[in-house]
């Protein structure tokens, strides 16, 4: 059960004002003239004047082969910019041999440039060690402080605190210690893993860690030990909240590897590497090419390594067919859920694990840096608990209705679902009609059309994909009748399940499937059909009533035995799937609910509006269509730039997915972005309306006001392309803004909930605030309530440390750790408000975190994003053909 505690604590590290480095700390710049050399070829070579030349391989290649140099600047090589390039603990690094790396990648990167002149090539020969310098570089001080109400802080800090966090990791082994007995259980040796673009940097655990399972084979009875390896994983990253206060995220979790050889790459692989005579790995991307040069190296880290001379050759072929060595040369394939075979090893760590690593890499810091890296304020939850509560209660009716079985007798669904709704079947050869049916008759749908699939649901052939994909579009327009205008149709596919597409993403005919059902009038979900293992449904009441009758018998003589009784869900995963796709199908087609939320100063009915950016991928080129997605009591509706009125939601998806023309996207325009925002959906707000952003979405697209050293309470940050000026939100009365920070940006900590005494407990789901600050500071900490797939609880489990059972038959008897089991913490959102003067901030940020809450039927658990968000997001699956990325 979800703890009732005032307080939680967010699992990040305060950053200290004052830092002694327990070396000194040199850096080169890398000259004016080299970079405009290396702007202006890779200039001529895109012909594209704002693209940088490829330096994520060069500064991996250099941080591999040259032990001293710790850390690069991503952005050194910037005409405009003067941050340095190389950090390094000593100036006796040779620079003659970073000039000789450098010509060298100059060299692969533009070898058969025929653009190339006799001077750009004098040039690039004339590149020399002499021309580079490291210098002492001294330590701003402070580290940081806030001016003004600003954070002050160099840049530099964003680079060197995750080095020095994961170099202090990578120096020694690390002892794991049991925080019940306080002994090591386990040492673990972490690598570095040289940095790219990114200011955090990784360590990870080598060498990796053994998983072996028992398996049936394929097509046999016969079981046979299947071997595969993981690693753990540290990411280490310097943020601020709005408040301007800096942290340290330490982000703990799982890398598993591919143990097998990679007879088809689908989407590509990462391959780490860690060359001879280094402790540090390097990842470079492992893609398919084309049919000429099949999968290869996307960058050219490896061309360099053996460019260089250096002792390690190989190819892409040979990490293909071995993705797994530990030698001096040593790889590993990053493993993901789209490739063929299940690891043994699942992802995650349990909240014991994830406190035991920061608990242990925190001693290590403090060890080698001092003491300044306490944990961060813990955060104190908002008065308005009996607000949240009714809504909670409100929306209760609609989950008990939801898990309710559709064999039961037919209710009145507590929630909006559209009259004269009709639902078509589009099936295989499984007994998908009945259980649909049932289903149908559960949400009062009387008018359902069942069809086969048939061809429909064939494989494309895999060539030629736009063009396949318009025939079997126009196969769906000759075979399924339009839907009538007035009527609104939900479409239900029973697909071939999706590993058998896994060798190849462009026989999937999945993506033909919204755009042609659009153009005959009706939205789209879909299924997998039904697994051999997955039990029979009680599809009448007379089994529903039989069955019931059964397990209440089965509880009752375990209950005399003194035994547990757990009964398993009374529905087939199957069942499950496919009402989950109804209820999403539902959703498109305009059912709802909208959060019930009374409090003395917030005013009565507020709408939410989700503003997102939807890319369009047209051949080579990237454009954006901005679309927006209202939610109120009356219903929803959507529009998109450059459309002057709200449409129906229902109406509107079919639009876009039917109708290239219909939405003009655009390409990348921040101004455009901006003032679509401000003068269109800002100025024709006529009710008291929440807008709500995903900062990761739109902060570096148009909207300042979404950055959080441009957060104001009151007032938005305007960009006027000559500078940022900031306009009071009173210029739009009846606007609200609600900026997401979502985990995705590996900004936004886990938290775990302090119970008494201190001690650290599970989950809640509440909005909160930091304890130094009032509750109407304006930003918070939403955290996420328990999902239902762990009702059994995560506490009482680890994939580290044995602990002792405290459920069951037998309390108090030693449980084992369960190491290849998936990890689970809890988790939220940051959100940063601006609203209007005499507006209760922690009142808004309880109605976002309703949104998350009770804001969908067809998730009855926690969104990352609220309810309009979240739908504008999802309008990403109803492009039209000509805009989605050809695999």
């Amino acid at each position: 059960m979800a703890s009732k505690s005032d307080t939680i604590q967010l699992f990040a590290l305060q950053v200290p004002t004052q830092l002694s480095l327990p070396f000194d700390l040199y850096a080169l710049t890398v000259p004016q003239e080299w970079k405009e050399l290396f702007c202006r070829l890779q200039q001529h070579k895109l012909g594209k004047n704002y693209v940088l030349p490829p330096i994520e391989c060069l500064n991996q290649v250099l941080q591999l082969l040259i032990e001293d140099i710790l850390f690069p600047s991503p952005n050194a090589f910037k005409l405009k910019s003067t941050v340095k390039w190389l950090y390094s603990k000593t100036a006796t690094v040779s620079t003659d041999y970073i000039a000789t790396v450098v010509k060298i990648w100059l060299s692969v990167s533009f070898e058969n440039c025929t653009f190339l002149t006799q001077n750009d090539i004098d040039q690039i020969h004339a590149l020399s060690g002499s021309d580079l310098q490291f210098e002492k570089v001294q330590l701003p001080d402070p580290v940081w402080k806030i001016e003004d109400g600003e954070l002050k802080i160099a840049p530099l800090y964003y680079d060197l605190i995750p080095y020095l966090f994961a170099n202090a990791v990578a120096s020694s082994p690390l002892p794991l210690t049991n925080p019940r007995t306080g002994k090591v259980f386990e040492t673990v040796t972490f690598c570095e893993s040289a940095s790219d673009e990114s200011s955090a940097k990784e360590v990870i655990s080598w060498p990796p860690i053994l998983a072996v399972r028992e398996r049936v084979k394929k097509d046999s009875k016969e079981k046979e030990k299947t071997r595969h390896y993981y690693s753990y994983s540290a990411t280490f990253a310097l943020h601020y909240n709005a408040g301007g206060v800096p942290y340290i995220i330490c982000n703990y979790g799982i890398k598993r590897w591919v143990s097998w050889e990679l007879d088809y790459l689908r989407l590509g692989a990462t391959v780490c590497i860690s060359p001879t005579n280094t402790q540090r790995f390097a990842s470079c991307k492992l893609k398919y090419m084309g049919k000429e040069k099949g999968v290869d190296f996307e960058n050219n880290l490896a061309r360099l390594l053996k460019e260089l001379n250096f002792k390690d050759k190989f190819t892409a072929k040979d990490v293909i067919q071995s993705p797994y060595k530990n030698d001096e040369l040593a790889w590993a394939v990053t493993y993901s859920n789209t490739m063929s075979r299940s690891h043994n090893s699942d992802t995650g760590f349990f909240p014991i694990d994830h406190e035991i690593l920061l608990r242990t890499c925190r001693n290590r810091f403090q060890e080698v840096l001092g003491n300044g890296f306490s944990l961060l304020e813990s955060y104190a939850c908002c008065g308005n608990k009996k607000v949240l509560r009714k809504a909670s209660s409100e929306y209760r009716k609609v989950a008990d209705f939801i898990k309710s079985h559709f064999a039961e007798e037919t209710k009145t669904p507590p929630f909006y679902i559209p009259p004269n709704l009709k639902l078509m079947l589009l099936l295989q050869d499984t007994p998908a009609e009945t259980l649909v049916r049932s289903l149908a008759k559960k949400y009062g749908i009387s008018e359902i059309d069942v069809r086969s699939l048939g061809s429909l649901g064939a494989e494309l052939s895999g060539s030629k994909w736009k063009s396949e994909c318009g025939s079997r579009i126009r196969e769906f327009q000759k075979t399924v009748p339009p839907q009538p205008v007035e009527q609104r149709t939900v479409t239900l596919i029973e697909l071939l399940p999706k590993e058998y597409f896994w060798q190849d993403a462009a026989k999937d005919p999945k993506p033909c499937f919204r755009p042609a059902l659009a153009m005959l009038g009706s939205v789209t979900d879909h299924f997998e059909p039904k697994e051999e293992n997955d039990r029979e449904d009680f599809l009448t009441l007379e089994d529903l009533t039989n069955e019931l009758a059964r397990r209440e018998s089965a509880k009752e003589s375990a209950k005399e035995e003194g035994k547990l009784s757990k009964a398993k869900s009374l529905k087939s995963e199957f069942a499950h799937r496919v009402e989950a796709s109804l209820l999403s199908g539902l959703s498109m087609a305009g059912a709802y609910v909208y959060p019930t939320f009374e409090a003395e100063q917030f005013p009565s009915n507020v709408a939410s509006v989700g503003v997102y950016l939807i890319p369009f991928y047209k051949g080579e080129k990237t454009e954006y269509l901005p679309v927006a997605v209202r939610m109120d009591e009356a219903g929803i509706t959507a529009r998109a730039y450059g459309c002057d009125e709200w449409l129906d939601f229902y109406i509107f998806q079919v639009k876009m997915a039917s109708d290239p023309k219909a939405f003009q996207s655009l390409e990348f325009n921040k101004s455009k972005i901006q003032s679509w925002v401000f003068n269109n959906l800002f100025l024709e707000s006529k009710q008291p309306t929440l807008y709500c952003f995903d900062a990761s979405n739109l902060r570096t697209r148009g909207l300042e006001f979404l950055k959080k050293k441009s957060w104001r309470k009151h007032s938005l940050a305007f960009d006027t392309g000559e500078e940022v000026q900031y306009i009071p939100i009173s210029k739009y009365p009846q606007v609200r803004i609600a900026c997401i920070i979502t985990p995705s940006t590996l900004e936004v900590p886990v938290y775990r909930v302090v119970g008494e005494e201190g001690k650290l407990a599970g989950h809640t789901a509440g909005v909160f605030y930091p304890s130094s600050q009032s509750s109407e500071c304006g930003y918070y900490y939403l955290s996420n309530q328990r999902p239902e797939s762990r009702s059994g609880g995560i506490l009482n489990e680890s994939k580290l440390v044995s602990l002792v059972t405290t459920k069951g038959n037998n309390p108090g008897e030693p449980k084992k750790p369960k190491p290849l089991a998936q990890g689970y913490n809890p988790r939220g959102v940051f959100l940063n408000l601006t609203l209007q003067e005499g507006d209760c901030f922690s009142d808004w940020a309880s109605f976002v975190q309703c949104l998350r809450l009770y804001g969908l039927i067809q998730y009855l658990g926690a969104t990352t994003l609220p309810s309009p968000l979240h739908l504008a997001a999802g309008l990403e699956d109803y492009r039209p053909i000509q805009a989605i990325r050809e695999p």
